[in-house]
């Protein structure tokens, strides 16, 4: 498991308050007129922000795939182990109770 995935609903937040805070300081600075090279910074994390956050929808995608795969594996052993058990039973001779 990489360092990403370990700490991936910090920086998820993270990159959450980040885009908010450049998107508000962006548009503050489009409407007073200012577009500075605070605003291309601004743009660029931005863009940087959304990157990273489709990246940690792909993330936890596969990781929901991977689980519902495991938990199908699951309950298909279950299913074997139950029908192998009833087939135990059925061939084991019943004693008759004296």
């Amino acid at each position: 498991m990489s360092l990403f995935e370990k700490h991936i609903d910090a920086i998820e937040i993270a990159v959450k308050t980040a885009y908010w805070m450049c998107f508000i300081v962006g548009f503050v600075l489009l409407l007073a007129g200012h577009v500075t090279m605070l605003m291309a910074i601004a743009i660029g994390v931005i863009w940087l922000s959304r990157l990273t956050l489709y990246e940690i929808r792909r993330t936890r995608t596969r990781w929901d795939r991977r689980s519902a795969e495991e938990s199908e594996l699951r309950r298909e052993q279950r299913r074997e182990y139950r029908e192998r058990e009833l087939r135990l039973q059925i061939r084991r001779p019943r004693r008759p109770d004296n």
